[in-house]
């Protein structure tokens, strides 16, 4: 093949743009959608702009998901499902102690936030946006069997008097979740908080869930 020929051959689907030497396989393109939503939000996220963010064509894009729909179904399974299994399991393991069930939920909540970079923040998105693509997801892919499980539980362990019976049981799952994540993308964004640590974050929960703020 002659030079010219060589310049005018078509590129085959899934090489890289450029002259980029990208290796994305599956798992790489999952991390990079996840750090783009977690950047600039779900919903104006495209496989298109997936594929320009990892350096390789819509083709390879398109071989791993063919739809945006796949992508995000992949992500809720893949990625969010397993993190909620690491927290609901707390809640069996302590069956008969909501106090340490909270407890480790939180140091959870930061060991996850700390592995993943893009947990709190899409976390933040999905739950103060008005459009909460990936909650739809997994709704649709779970149900609602847990939550509602979930409610019972906290429940019944307000009529055990085991936990303060002026919560309210749809309230405190965000509540909690909000307590550590919050801090956590503030620390990420925040210059004020940037010297703060993992440590501080499961102390100060803590305190406010075991202790509240009355000195």
């Amino acid at each position: 093949m002659t030079t010219a020929q060589k310049a005018t051959s078509p590129r085959k689907p899934g090489r890289p743009r450029g002259g980029k030497s990208s290796t994305a396989n599956r798992e790489q393109l999952l991390d990079i959608a996840l750090r783009l939503f977690a950047r600039q939000g779900v919903a104006p996220t495209s496989l298109n702009g997936i594929a320009r963010e990892a350096g390789v064509t819509p083709a390879m894009m398109h071989y791993y998901f063919h739809s945006r729909e796949q992508l995000l179904d992949a992500i809720v399974q893949e990625r969010f499902m397993p993190i909620r299994e690491r927290m609901t399991a707390h809640f069996t393991a302590h069956a008969d102690n909501p106090v340490q069930a909270f407890s480790f939920m939180v140091r959870e909540l930061v060991n996850q936030a700390e592995q993943h970079h893009w947990f709190a923040p899409l976390w933040m998105q999905e739950i103060s946006g008005e459009i909460p693509v990936l909650r739809a997801h997994m709704v649709a892919s779970a149900g609602d069997d847990k939550y509602q499980a979930l409610m019972a539980k906290i429940i019944a362990w307000q009529d055990a008097g085991k936990l303060n019976s002026a919560l309210s049981p749809e309230l405190l799952i965000t509540s909690v979740l909000s307590l550590v994540l919050v801090p956590v993308v503030r620390m990420q964004h925040d210059d004020r908080f940037r010297h703060l640590d993992a440590d501080t974050v499961v102390k100060h929960s803590l305190a406010i869930l075991n202790c509240g703020i009355g000195g």
